[in-house]
This record gives structure tokens, C-alpha cells and sequence, in this order.
């Protein structure tokens, strides 16, 4: 693990322990739109993700003790994800490895200008994190400012991180996916800063059609107990709604390059900013100009972010 950038910042040190995903993702960009039912030429390109990674990897880079847990393959795949890890400021200490799955996949079809068309996972992987794995974690790794989650873990395992969590440790869940999401329902109530993109709202709450707003389903999440809600809306920016406000904020002007790990960018930046006492609309104006940043990169996280850059572009 490389020294956290933050220490010269003057700023108290904050920790954070993320849950979740840590793999390879391969990047196929067509280089015209995609045909259905025919082969299409792409450019495949290699880095490594994963929502709990990405945040970790963002977080650390904006200056927080990012602590990671997940679980990867006897693999060569594997394998490079830890070599990979030892060059970021991410204490992953707590990686555990598999005998009989490998580690995941994820592919992702772009389209020409950088959207995601559609993508293709094997999380089977990250199922074997229950319980019982989590309770082999030393006692002191739970004592921290926050405690992120995403959804490719198990229902129960989220129910447990939320449990260890407690009162005093504000829980951060990410939805993953419209199918994933559904596996936080059971702990909204205990969740303090959900991110979900509409469609995965929309499954949370029950909306099968269009016809809901982003602030009636952040309304609806509201009134499940969640205490924060940021819904990102692609090219449209993002709705963030908590006890005091709900407002929409529009994306920064840029070009695109590749939307991969743009919402992992966001949710840090946003977890940063509001742990760091900033108002829910500053905090989202941060989570933005992160999520800029990030879109206009190969990678899926942006090796030039920090907190100074975020505090310019929203100056």
C-alpha cells in the first residue's frame, strides 16, 4: 500500500472500510454503433474495478484511510488485482482468496461515444463473503467513520455490516444493479447515504414503468428510512434528497471518453465531502466534478483526482 496522499492536507484522518467487489474489467468500445445479431469490431482494453474497489481506490486518493474487503480467485487474474492493489493507497489486508471460484468478471460494451451499452458479470464469487467470512475480521477494523457496501454481497452479509455498523458508524450502500439492489432492502432503514441510479431506485420502491420521478422514488426511499439518497442521472447529473433538501444538480461540461467507474467516483467524493461535515448540495457539486473527471479517462479511476482538484472545479 502506497502512503495516503492526505497526510500533508492538515485535515483529520477519516477511515473508511468498503465491501464488495474487486476484479478485472474488460472494456470492449465499438468503433461504430453496435449492430444486434452481428459481430461487431471493438477495441478491448484491460484495468481494474469493481464498485467497492473503485470507491476505495477514490477515497484514498482524496485522503482517506481506505480499507478494503472483498474476496478474489487462486488466479492469475487474482493474482494481478493484488499486485495491482499494492501500488494504491488501500490498506487490502483483509483480501480473501477462493479455492473453487475464480475470480470475477466483468465485460463492457461501449458505444463509440463512451456509454455503456451493456454489460455482462461473473459475481458468483463474491456470494461466498457470508457471514461466517466476516466474523474472522478483527474487531478493530469496525471502528471507523463509515462503513460502504455494495450490492454484489449476499443479503445476509449486508444485514451483518449493517448490524456491526451500528449507530455510531454511518453505512453506505451502493445498488450495484436494478436485479442487486433489491438485496439492501432489508437494511434501508439502517442505510445513511444510498447511491442508485434511477432504474435501481425504481426497483426499490416498486416502479416498473417510467412514469415515477426522481423525487418521488427518493421520496419513497426517504420514507423506508434511508437518511440520504443520491440518484444519478447520467448526462442529466444527479438528484440528492435528505432530511433538509432535494434538489437536482446538472453533470459538468466536458467531453466523454468512457462512463466505466463514473458513479464509484461520485459516491466517494460524496461520502468524502458530507463525512468531512460539507452541506448535502456541496457535497454533490464535489461528487459531480468527480464523476468529470473520471468519464474523461481511460481508467476506471482517475489517477489525477484529489481533493484539491474537486475543491477548483467547484469553486
Amino acid at each position: 500500500m502506497v502512503s495516503n496522499p492526505s497526510s500533508s492536507s492538515g485535515l483529520p484522518p477519516l477511515k473508511v472500510v468498503c465491501f464488495g467487489a474487486c476484479h478485472l474489467d474488460r472494456k470492449a468500445q465499438a468503433a461504430r454503433p453496435f449492430v444486434t445479431a452481428a459481430s461487431n469490431p471493438v477495441a478491448i482494453e484491460s484495468c481494474f474495478g469493481g464498485v467497492a474497489r473503485n470507491v476505495a481506490e477514490n477515497l484514498g486518493r482524496l485522503g482517506v484511510r481506505a480499507v478494503l474487503v472483498s474476496r478474489i480467485g487462486e488466479d492469475a487474474e487474482g493474482l494481478a488485482v493484488l499486485e495491482s492493489l499494492d501500488n494504491l493507497p488501500i490498506d487490502h489486508s483483509h483480501l480473501s482468496r477462493s479455492a473453487t471460484s475464480p475470480t470475477a468478471f466483468h465485460l463492457i460494451a461501449l458505444e463509440p461515444e463512451g456509454e455503456m451499452l451493456v454489460a455482462v458479470a461473473d459475481m458468483r464469487i463474491y456470494d461466498e463473503i457470508e457471514p461466517i467470512v466476516l466474523q474472522q475480521l478483527p474487531d478493530d477494523l469496525w471502528s471507523a467513520e463509515a462503513i460502504f457496501a455494495d450490492c454484489n454481497l449476499p443479503p445476509e452479509s449486508l444485514a451483518y455490516i449493517a448490524a456491526k455498523a451500528g449507530a455510531s458508524c454511518p453505512l453506505a450502500v451502493n445498488g450495484v444493479s436494478p436485479a442487486k439492489v433489491l438485496r439492501c432492502k432489508a437494511v434501508l432503514s439502517e442505510t445513511a447515504f444510498l447511491f442508485v441510479n434511477l432504474q435501481e431506485a425504481m426497483a426499490l420502491v416498486g416502479e416498473s414503468g417510467g412514469d415515477a420521478t426522481p423525487e418521488a422514488a427518493a421520496a419513497a426511499l426517504r420514507a423506508l428510512g434511508v437518511g440520504e439518497v443520491v440518484i444519478t442521472l447520467g448526462a442529466e447529473g444527479l438528484l440528492v434528497a435528505g432530511a433538509q433538501t432535494c434538489q437536482r444538480l446538472e453533470s459538468l461540461p466536458g467531453p466523454l471518453r468512457d462512463v466505466t467507474g463514473a458513479g464509484d467516483a461520485l459516491a466517494a467524493a460524496y461520502l468524502e465531502a458530507r463525512l468531512r461535515d460539507l452541506a448535502p448540495e456541496a457535497a454533490a457539486a464535489r461528487a459531480l466534478a468527480a464523476a468529470r473527471l473520471t468519464v474523461d479517462c481511460a481508467e476506471s479511476v482517475c489517477p489525477d483526482l484529489s481533493l484539491e482538484k474537486l475543491e477548483r472545479m467547484t469553486a
